[in-house]
């Protein structure tokens, strides 16, 4: 596969990994696809994505198509002549014309065990279950949602502590390890393919503002689990006397009597529906983060409030 021409597709730093082992590894990189800059931060400054910035250091051609509806975006990526399109992260819909275009298809990094957690997040979804392992499915696409054929497939374990970051960090470094060792011996690793079992599909929904907030009716191991999930970012938050907070980390707290869910306590400790958690590391609106004990130092009138 070292003498085709490949196309990469992808966006964040977990794909930043794939892209960087195939351009060590002297594969020919005709192009690089990620999602259009965007304002970010505090002062809404526009921002390239990880990719992109690696790409343009690395001298190959970017491109950000908002979609691949129009027939312009349809020749522009006919025109790059690739053999094989690789997709990791990317964030956009590839149609089935363009699916058709390299003779030897798309090949995608997936953050799952597939068939479980199709989808646009299945790092968090991971850990919001409670799985006990993930791993990296490489998979051929299809017009399908995460549903082709499995290339290459390998686990690895989620502990209680784990969190998204964490999580995605680890699988982006076994990713990258992976799409080498599938390139680098292309035709026994497509002889190797094999179909996705038709039980234990599961679908990770998009992560959304809603799905960040804590419901401190729920107990305190989801609760933790969310915030497991979500840290560092986008973080799961709460509202308290109007102040949003971001909670990075927390852990279970023992021996408090059931009260009120929300119900602030000395030592930054949360009652849940079930159970209690000490936040133990928390970002307030516009301020670094902080710890839990740290934060409630200087806002001592908190105690005794309800957050939610």
């Amino acid at each position: 596969m070292r003498n085709k021409t490949l196309v990469f597709m992808g966006t964040s730093d977990f794909s930043l990994k794939a892209l960087i082992a195939l351009r060590n590894d002297g594969f020919k990189i005709a192009a690089v696809y990620t999602r259009e800059p965007k304002p970010s931060g505090r002062n809404y400054r526009i921002h390239k994505s990880p990719v992109h910035e690696f790409a343009e250091k690395e001298k190959i051609p970017v491109f950000c198509p908002k979609s691949f509806k129009s027939e312009e975006e349809t020749k522009l990526f006919e025109s790059l002549r690739p053999d094989l399109a690789v997709v990791s992260s990317y964030g956009l819909i590839i149609p089935q014309k363009i699916l058709n275009i390299p003779p030897y298809g798309f090949i995608n990094i997936h953050a799952s065990l597939l068939p479980r957690w199709r989808g646009a997040a299945p790092v968090q979804s991971a850990i919001l279950a409670g799985d006990k392992e993930t791993g990296i499915t490489i998979m051929k696409m299809d017009a399908g949602i995460d549903s082709g054929d499995i290339i290459l497939a390998e686990s690895i374990e989620i502990s209680p502590e784990t969190t998204g970051g964490e999580l995605s960090e680890r699988l982006g470094d076994l990713g990258a390890r992976m799409i080498s060792e599938v390139l680098n011996d292309f035709d026994n690793s497509l002889s190797k393919s094999r179909k996705q079992p038709e039980e234990g599909v599961s679908y990770a929904k998009k992560i959304t503002d809603e799905s960040c907030q804590i419901d401190w009716n729920n107990s305190a191991e989801n609760i933790l689990r969310q915030i497991k999930a979500f840290s560092p970012v986008p973080a799961a938050r709460s509202k308290v006397c109007g102040l949003c907070l971001q909670i990075l980390d927390a852990e279970k707290a023992e021996g408090l009597r059931q009260t009120t869910p929300g119900l602030i306590s000395e030592g930054m400790i949360v009652a849940c529906g079930i159970g209690a958690l000490k936040l133990r590391t928390v970002r307030p609106a516009g301020k670094n983060q902080m710890s839990g004990e740290a934060f409630l130092r200087g806002r001592r009138e908190l105690i005794g409030k309800v957050t939610g």
